[in-house]
């Protein structure tokens, strides 16, 4: 009997630690700590339709100060650095010093477009020429005064004419044009300068070497502006 008292115990000791092992396998893992709970919120007002509706404060807005009133007044100032006002401040100044300027160089450009006296004429300057007397002249003989002659040979090569001039300096240069028939053809043109007064004897040269028969006309003319001084006129027989 009592050998079966044992034998049962040690089965129900068995048993006993199966059920215990696969007790342990079944029992879920041990939980983490958990972190604390944060501290409770203040407590507030309990929420309610009233209050919900009341209007929410403005935030506080700056005054400004007054148009006439005086700026606040700022640090003192340091007089390792003086203050120094910004350079919008030197606007006004830079611009009536542009001004000044612009008024000197227009005043210098009035000044200088304004007329002058015309400079004083030099010594060598030459003069209008204002003739007296242009006539078809003989050939001089000597020293003698060439008498007036209108009419000339065919064939003679030079017809002299003698222009007086009454300027009291060097003369302007002349042009003299000796022109035949009608309408007339120019057969001689050149450029002179007259004695500065008195009379000058111009010899003109027939280019072909003789005069053919014709009326000829002479005419004295300014070389700057082609104005008439004076004529004359001759013939050929």
């Amino acid at each position: 009997m009592s050998d079966q008292r044992s034998l049962l115990r040690g089965r129900l000791a068995s048993v006993i630690d199966g059920v215990a092992d696969v007790a342990a396998q079944l029992a879920p893992p041990a939980a983490r700590p958990s972190p604390p709970a944060p501290p409770p919120a203040p407590p507030g007002r309990a929420w309610t339709l009233a209050l919900a509706m009341e209007p929410i404060a403005t935030l506080p807005v700056e005054s400004l100060a007054p148009a006439g009133s005086a700026p606040p007044a700022g640090p003192p100032e340091d007089p390792a650095h003086p203050y120094r006002p910004p350079s919008h401040h030197r606007f006004p100044a830079t611009v009536i010093g542009g001004g000044v300027v612009t008024l000197a160089i227009a005043a210098a450009v009035g000044i200088h477009m304004l007329p002058s006296a015309p400079p004083p004429a030099p010594a060598h300057a030459t003069t209008p020429v204002a003739l007296t007397a242009v006539r078809p002249v003989a050939a001089r003989a000597g020293g003698s005064i060439p008498t007036t002659q209108v009419s000339f040979p065919a064939g003679t090569s030079t017809v002299s004419i003698e222009v007086d001039a009454t300027a009291t300096r060097r003369q302007a240069p002349v042009e003299i044009v000796v022109s035949v028939g009608q309408p007339p053809a120019a057969l001689i043109d050149n450029n002179y300068i007259l004695n500065s007064s008195g009379a000058t004897l111009i010899p003109l040269t027939s280019p072909s070497g003789g005069f053919p028969p014709g009326d000829y006309s002479v005419t004295i003319s300014a070389s700057s502006d082609n104005t008439t001084l004076g004529t004359t006129a001759f013939e050929v027989r």
